[in-house]
């Protein structure tokens, strides 16, 4: 009879709660569990994606509220940015703080290298950040941790933009063809980070396969490398969900875990050696059971051979005591037979 298949969710509860499951799991096809960590790399991608574009949309309110305000003029030509503050000033620092931590700094207005490069050198100094610069921006995010480079020309070109002005910008922030690009972002993203995330947690269960092999060595097991290659895989179901959960705890509060990496890797190792423990102590235990059974059918199986051994004593006893009993009747029957013939010639002299 085929074994019924867990669901998701079913199999997801079991490599966090139920150590002793790990032996089910381990007999899986290594498709379906490679099926299992895509779903679950599939979750925490829609759900950072989901955020990033948040994020940015926010960042484009803030911004528009920002133009509208705060800013004289802009203007795009030829492949050129000018943003001109209410304030005069040559370079624009802006700190957003409503949602994400993030900088943002201005500097269109001069032609100096060097301050542009100290504006560079300053927005790599934050975790997020955005440097809005005559002919292209810089984006730099906590995750990726460099600088994204986005030059003005490749986007009029892609987008047919020659010119345009803060009017135009404002409408562009506040058209409905905003929620369009921010709806194609998240789609890109997901798809983006999916095969990052997906790429990069393989390699983690190939590096942790490793430490499997090691353990079961040392605890004396001798398991399939497809079974070795499962306990890697599902070991790292907590460490993928907390860094979901640290993810958006990060992205709402700014709170951070210095050695989070280490934590991830320690508790996926914590789960290997455990359900190794469990298996190799399920795997005595099953042995035990064996023996006791070997035992029992042992003693049954004396038990039996000397039940048939009287069994063959009493037949054959039985057998000798007809056999005396038909030597006694013939001894009899040839006593009477003696007998009569001798009282034959009596009868016969009288």
């Amino acid at each position: 009879m085929e074994k019924k298949k867990s669901s998701f969710f079913k199999r997801l509860k079991t490599s966090i709660f139920d150590f002793d499951g790990y032996q089910d799991l381990a007999a899986e096809k290594v498709s379906r569990t490679i099926g299992y960590i895509a779903i679950l790399m599939l979750i925490f991608s829609i759900i950072v994606s989901a955020i990033y574009t948040f994020q940015i949309y926010e960042l484009i309110n803030s911004t528009k509220n920002y133009i509208n305000s705060e800013i004289a003029e802009v203007t795009y030509d030829n492949g050129n940015l000018s943003v001109i503050p209410e304030s005069g000033e040559e370079i624009v620092r802006l700190d957003v703080t409503n949602l994400i931590s993030a900088k943002i700094i201005i500097n269109t207005q001069t032609d100096d290298q060097e301050k542009i490069q100290d504006t560079i050198n300053e927005i790599n100094s934050y975790d997020n950040g955005i440097l809005i610069l005559k002919d292209k921006v810089l984006i730099k995010d906590s995750l990726s941790n460099n600088l994204i480079e986005i030059q003005y020309k490749s986007i009029s070109e892609e987008y047919n933009i020659n010119n345009i002005d803060k009017t135009e910008i404002l409408n562009m922030l506040s058209g409905k063809d905003i929620y369009i690009a921010l709806a194609i972002f998240c789609i890109k993203a997901i798809l983006y980070m999916f095969i990052i995330y997906l790429s990069t947690v393989l390699i983690d269960i190939l590096l942790l396969v490793i430490l499997t092999y090691i353990v079961t060595r040392i605890a004396g097991l001798r398991l399939k490398n497809t079974a070795v290659y499962n306990i890697a895989a599902y070991s790292l179901t907590l460490p993928i969900i907390l860094n979901i959960l640290y993810f958006i705890v990060n992205s709402f509060t700014g709170f951070t875990i210095k050695y989070f990496q280490v934590m991830y890797t320690a508790i996926a190792s914590i789960y290997i050696i455990t359900a190794i423990l469990m298996i190799k102590s399920d795997v005595i235990r099953k042995q035990l059971e064996l023996n006791k059974i070997i035992e029992e059918q042992e003693r049954v199986k004396q038990e039996l051979k000397q039940k048939e051994e009287e069994e063959k004593e009493r037949e054959e006893q039985e057998r000798r005591n007809r056999e005396r009993e038909k030597k006694k009747e013939k001894e009899k029957e040839k006593k009477e037979e003696n007998e009569g013939i001798n009282k034959e010639p009596e009868g016969d002299n009288a």
